[in-house]
């Protein structure tokens, strides 16, 4: 038996099981599918509300589009029936359909247009369930990035995300984040489809995707699907706006933290369109008109989409997106960054000729390199070696990945099947000049292939089930089966009012080894998990519950835990100084978030708070000697137990007020229990008296120290003018309004607190053309 046929078998048995679990199903006679897009763009559009009525108006089945913009509607009897699409701001759709005959399957895409006028929506009770949201899902759209203060013309995604319960920034430089207990090398960041390491700028107000390149994204704390696989702690999602078919639009902005360029139109009238971005930082400049220390931090990004559509609402589109970031975490000494992300990708997606509804298939190439050292000067195109490069300590790493996605949908009745394949290349290399060490060097590369399967079992009108695996197998080790299970109940048949229930395992084969002293790094070594041991495993589980109060309140509650296993850690020492040897540690992280929102006509109020505990436990070869015990337990330098968010958004008329509080208890950091110094005899016996030796730092127990608690108010305010066919944003803000002293990290080496930015006002102008 052939590959082809085996797998084939093995999704018909699981269609066959499925089918059984509901007995409904055999009464289906007649199907229709499609894909709803906008008729300018082509953007799917995601929670279409889709209605079959009967001839008297009388609805008679309904349905919500997904993040395609897919919709099905099964167990249609024989006769004619008229189909309603609607989607806020745009035109309703009508049409009438007759269902009889042999043909049992019928496609029908829909192009709908913008309209400045809200057209009625009809509301639909419905067995498939896509308009609400998974455990540990949060949905984001431009509005959401809208809501939040950034100190740019735009908001952006990086913004948004440090505002959720259960995210921790290290502060507001290094553009990392960390999730749920989870490192920044456990997140999987895609852009359409692809992965990008480093998506975060040194400035960690700004991404790799600006607002207007948004069309929206998904985010994942936990508990994802099977598509997701190769990370182990969250998902961010992010589908990419396609260009406008028919008209040129773009905009053109400037802040004192970065200005930005964006373009969109028509390459054929009517079939391919371009969408063209750039961005630029100019704080390193602006910063001299300040009162305050010059910000050696600069950033630049440029992307390219180019994208096709067919008259089916199938889309082709390509990507090329580079990023560019470098300076000093302390800008008065340590060591200076750099990293460059590339990314390049293909991907078309469509409906299917035959028993497959959507196929979904990608390929594409994605690189970073990281360089960090002292006695470097910088430029615009990186960093060049000092004077003294022999004395450098330059560390340097970069990871290149390939692969190849191939997705489908399959529907049997009213249960549907997401499945697909992979195939990914990823090599990696370092080269790490150590403070004390000879030159550490390795390269690696890793093939891994293999498949996922995902069901959604409707079970009567309330109850959706999701069983699901991923399997892969690489060559260095062992073949890897993780299942995973998704789960929701809406006890009244209202989207928003849901129980959701996750349980998965997750499974990761590199990662990324950064500075264990403090948070004052931004350079991360990517390494594969040591081959004699398992891929680094996490499992979750996660429970919440999502509730209207009346009519303008939502309320969401959700536990987690998560255990984790055969974490690579860098191996732990007294001395300070960056290391690539690891050793394994295993952990929990457990917590829990609630969000209160506020809905109003003019103005949307939300406050949340997230509760988190992360610990790890290692054991390593010298810590009985040093502490008088084989292991160590600690919580890393990203446990942040207590976090609350306050958020407000008022529009009226042309104006635009948004203002963000954040509060968050102390991260642990690891002091310094004293100073001794480094006499070297490779060459020759020293002369003590005359050269004592090279001061060092020696280190107490891993992270056993706290920091103080950190809190920060930011707000804005727009205006905007219609100008002839123009729209003109003014903007002024300000972060950190209040000029709280907060610590970004405690430097071992020079007993000095390195502070985040103090108060910091700013004004933007923005210019918008149609």
């Amino acid at each position: 038996m052939n590959s082809k046929k085996g797998i084939s078998r093995v999704v018909k048995f699981f269609l066959i099981f499925a089918c059984g679990l509901i007995s409904h199903h055999a009464l289906a006679q007649y199907t229709i599918e499609g894909l709803v897009s906008d008729s300018q763009t082509s953007q799917p559009l995601e929670l279409a509300n889709m209605v079959l009525l009967t001839m008297d108006e009388q609805i008679y089945k309904g349905t919500t589009t997904d993040i395609n913009g897919l919709y099905q509607i099964s167990g249609i009897e024989s006769g004619r029936y008229i189909l309603k699409a609607s989607y806020v701001g745009y035109q309703l759709y009508t049409d009438t359909l007759t269902f009889e005959g042999t043909n049992f399957n019928r496609r029908k895409s829909i192009r709908m247009t913008a309209s400045d006028e809200a057209q009625g929506e009809v509301t639909v009770t419905h067995s498939g369930r896509t308009a609400d949201l998974d455990a540990g899902q949060r949905k984001i759209s431009r509005i959401e990035l809208e809501r939040v203060p950034t100190p740019g013309a735009s908001g952006d995604i990086a913004s948004y995300l440090q505002t959720l319960p259960g995210v921790v920034s290290t502060g507001d430089r290094g553009g990392q984040l960390f999730v749920r207990g989870g490192t920044p090398s456990e997140n999987m960041v895609l852009v359409d489809g692809q992965l990008i390491y480093q998506p975060f700028h040194i400035i960690g107000f700004f991404s790799a995707f600006p607002q207007e390149l948004v069309a929206n994204a998904d985010f994942y704390a936990g508990g994802y699907s099977s598509r997701y696989i190769g990370r182990t702690s969250s998902v961010l999602d992010v589908k990419l706006r396609h260009g406008n078919k028919y008209e040129y639009a773009g905009s053109a902005s400037i802040s004192p933290f970065v200005s930005e360029l964006y373009m969109e139109g028509p390459i054929i009238e009517g079939k391919t369109s371009a969408v063209v971005s750039a961005r630029q930082s100019l704080i390193e400049g602006a910063s001299a008109l300040y009162p305050m220390e010059d910000q050696p931090l600069k950033f630049d990004s440029q992307f390219l989409k180019v994208s096709y559509n067919n008259n089916q609402g199938g889309t082709c589109s390509m990507l090329f997106m580079r990023t560019y970031d470098r300076g000093k975490m302390d800008f008065e000494q340590g060591d200076s960054f750099s990293w460059n992300n590339f990314v390049t990708g293909a991907r078309c997606s469509g409906l299917s000729d035959g028993e497959i509804s959507l196929f979904d298939v990608n390929v594409g190439f994605s690189h970073v390199s990281n360089l960090a050292g002292q006695n470097l000067n910088s430029d615009q195109d990186g960093f060049l070696p000092g004077p003294d490069t022999e004395s450098d300590n330059k560390r340097t790493s970069k990871s290149s990945l390939f692969n190849l996605d191939i997705n489908l949908t399959q529907f049997l009745k009213d249960v549907r099947f997401d499945y697909g394949f992979f195939l990914k290349v990823n090599a990696m290399s370092y080269d790490i000049r150590e403070l004390f060490v000879s030159n550490n060097e390795d390269s690696q590369t890793q093939y891994s292939l293999g498949s996922y399967l995902e069901a959604n079992i409707p079970i009567g009108n309330t109850i959706n089930f999701y069983p699901g695996t991923a399997f892969s197998v690489s060559k260095s080790y062992k073949p890897s089966i993780e299942p995973r299970a998704r789960f929701s109940w809406q006890p009244r048949g209202k989207d928003n009012e849901e129980l959701n229930a996750a349980f998965g395992v997750y499974r990761q084969p590199l990662t990324g080894i950064t500075d264990n002293r403090d948070a004052g790094s931004a350079f991360t070594a990517w390494v594969p998990v040591p081959r004699d041991a398992k891929q680094m495993e996490s499992i979750h589980a996660l429970l919440g519950w999502r509730q209207p109060l009346g009519e303008h309140f939502n309320v969401s509650v959700e536990g987690y835990h998560k255990w984790i296993s055969n974490k690579p850690v860098a191996v732990w020492g007294t001395v300070a100084q960056f290391t690539t040897e690891i050793a394994n540690a295993d952990g929990i992280s457990y917590g829990g978030d609630i969000n209160i929102d506020y809905y109003g006509r003019y103005l949307f109020l939300s406050i949340g708070y997230g509760y988190a505990l992360t610990e790890y436990e290692t054991q390593q070869e010298l810590f009985e000697a040093w502490y008088g015990t084989s292991s160590q337990k600690y919580n890393p330098a990203h446990d942040r137990r207590h976090k609350i968010n306050a958020q407000a958004s008022l529009d009226i008329q042309k104006y635009r007020f948004n203002i963000s509080w954040q509060l968050g208890s102390g991260l642990p950091y690891t002091r310094p229990l004293g100073f001794d110094d480094l006499i070297r005899f490779e060459d020759h016996l020293p002369n003590i008296k005359n050269v004592p030796g090279v001061p060092r730092i020696i280190l107490d127990k891993p992270y056993d120290g706290r920091l103080p608690i950190y809190h920060r108010l930011d707000f804005s305010l727009e205006r905007s003018f219609n100008v002839q066919s123009s729209e003109v944003e003014m903007k002024v803000g300000a972060i950190n309004t209040y000029n709280q002293e907060n610590i970004f990290y405690y430097d071992v080496y020079t007993q000095r607190q390195i502070n985040q930015l103090p108060f910091y006002p700013y004004a933007s102008l923005k210019l918008s053309i149609d």
